[in-house]
């Protein structure tokens, strides 16, 4: 009992950073910025906060997934102790939890470029602990590899501050707008270096292709509260805040490239999660499909090109941290974690097999769940790129990509759901099903996956107000479709059911089963993952030139 008020009293900053979102909702959304200064110094050289439409929705997607993936970690009685002796999730665990929580704020809330970096500091160490926080030797590599890789990326992305820091002589992104505003800076080629350089440490965090290959290891050797914190909001910070620093330094000609890239992204982690038999390692990869559609959609550089990359965000952050609290509740009450070893647990959790329906329905974009709606939305926000833009006409082609993922992404789920079949008679006698505070974040979330499907034209909407091109106006409702569940729309959605059901049948095959062993195998060293590293940086400082 001591433990878990201990534990509910670690969460009380989440319930303060609520207040303070209520408290500032009306000026966010009549277009104002907030702005606050501590440390004892004037702006610029204290430490500036600002929220505005993109912090006040990336703060909120924060409290609220960490407030339920901490809730479902809260220690319950049969739980007190782990089997090998250890504490369960406590004070401590919950410490950590908060710093995360602490570094993802300071990085959408600040103003000044520096302690941005401070911020993505915190959430590395934050996330190091606790990664590896149940000691088991994979959990321990995983962490350690996501230290070395984000401490890499983070090096990249100091070099262009600076870069910045040189050429402005300050650190305040606010200043760094306005003189970019009055010189025309961002036309040369240390800015765009420096721009690249910052894309890159930023993308390592985003874990798109090529700086991905951190994400399988910690996001499925995690505990399983964690796992949904990482997939369902920290890779979401980072790419929030590239869109703020693209934004400032006016790195539209990053758009095309982006936009190939999140197409990419999504078919290839899509071929590396069919291949998976590990259900989290599943999931990891599908973390890193579902960023290629936010990343297409903001790459289209379009006026839907934010609400709709925000949308998608959002709607992952819901469906797949449901996901992994439902798969990782199965492996708790298993013991295994290879899906075609695991011992079915429908028949002992029934609302387990539910939830995992509405999220995996949600992912796989199914009408009427968030992720049928944030698709519609993405595909729009391809589908109204700027004519001006030359790279308009790839939209067309990166649409193809995100259709075969969407197949893909079926078929995987198709093959994860057996982790939840009824399974066999006398199975409902064994001990260790979830309990009533799990299943209450699995009812917020999978509720939140369903309003977000149904009215998410009236969401998109209202991000076009608070994110488009002119925050504060009454929105511009073009481009966003007039209705998500047109005769067209849901005859495409079947017709992407029936061919995952194809590739499902075609990867559990003996060829199929082949294939997936040959690509488990394949994985690049660090030396390889830092070369990556470097050609990546070469290719975006380089993409201004083309």
């Amino acid at each position: 009992m001591v433990r878990a008020v201990f534990s509910v009293a670690s969460m009380l900053p989440l319930a303060g950073t609520v207040v303070i979102l209520i408290l500032t909702t009306p000026d966010v959304f009549a277009g104002r910025d907030l702005s606050h200064v501590i440390g004892g110094w004037d702006a610029p050289v204290a430490i500036s906060l600002r929220l505005d439409g993109l912090a006040w929705l990336s703060s909120a997607l924060v409290a609220v997934i960490t407030g339920m993936a901490g809730l479902a970690a809260l220690p319950r009685k049969a739980d007190s102790r782990k089997a090998d002796g250890r504490d369960a999730y406590g004070p401590r665990f919950y410490f950590f939890l908060m710093m995360l929580v602490a570094g993802m704020q300071t990085v959408i809330l600040t103003a000044d470029i520096f302690t941005m970096f401070i911020g993505f500091e915190i959430i590395s160490l934050s996330a190091y602990v606790l990664i590896a926080y149940d000691r088991t030797d994979k959990a321990l590599l995983a962490s350690l590899k996501y230290l070395i890789l984000s401490s890499v990326g983070i090096l990249f992305f100091l070099f262009g501050v600076f870069l910045l820091y040189r050429d402005f002589g300050t650190l305040s992104l606010v200043q760094m707008e306005r003189l970019i505003a009055e010189t025309g800076l961002d036309g040369s080629p240390i800015i765009h270096l420096a721009v690249s350089a910052l894309v890159v440490g930023i993308g390592v965090r985003t874990a798109f292709i090529p700086f991905h290959t951190w994400l399988p290891e910690a996001h499925a050797y995690a505990p399983h509260p964690v796992s949904a914190v990482l997939s369902g909001v920290l890779i979401k910070v980072s790419f929030f805040a590239m869109v703020r620093l693209v934004g400032i330094f006016r790195g539209d000609y990053l758009m095309p490239l982006m936009m190939w890239i999140g197409g990419i992204t999504a078919v290839t982690a899509v071929v590396w999660a069919l291949a998976q038999s590990d259900a989290k390692r599943l999931l990891a990869y599908h973390s890193i499909s579902q960023m290629g559609y936010v990343l297409a959609a903001f790459g289209a550089l379009s006026v839907l090109s934010v609400p709709a990359a925000f949308f998608h965000a959002m709607s992952h952050a819901f469906f797949k941290s449901l996901l992994f609290l439902v798969a990782g509740s199965a492996i708790h009450m298993t013991g295994e974690r290879n899906l075609f070893r695991m011992q079915p647990v429908g028949r002992r959790a029934p609302l387990l097999t539910l939830f995992f329906l509405i999220g995996a329905a949600s992912i796989a974009g199914v009408p009427p769940f968030n992720g049928f709606a944030g698709k519609q939305m993405v595909v729009a926000a391809l589908g109204t790129a700027y004519p001006a833009v030359p790279h308009h006409f790839g939209a067309a082609w990166v649409k193809v990509l995100l259709s075969v993922a969407s197949v893909g992404t079926v078929a995987s789920f198709i093959k994860l759901g057996r982790i939840v079949m009824p399974g066999p008679k006398g199975e409902g006698d064994t001990d260790g099903g979830p309990g009533f505070l799990l299943y209450l974040a699995l009812t917020v979330l999978a509720a939140v996956c369903l309003v977000l499907g149904l009215y998410g034209r009236e969401v998109m909407v209202v991000l076009t107000g608070l994110l488009g091109p002119d925050p504060g106006l009454v929105p511009d409702a073009a481009g966003v479709p007039r209705t998500l569940f047109s005769r067209p729309k849901l005859l495409e959605a079947l017709q992407t059911v029936l061919l995952g059901l194809v590739v499902y049948f075609l990867v559990v095959s003996r060829p199929g089963k082949a294939v997936s062993h040959l690509l488990q195998r394949l994985a690049p060293d660090l030396r390889t993952v830092l070369v990556l590293f470097v050609l990546g940086l070469g290719l975006f400082a380089g993409v201004a030139y083309l």
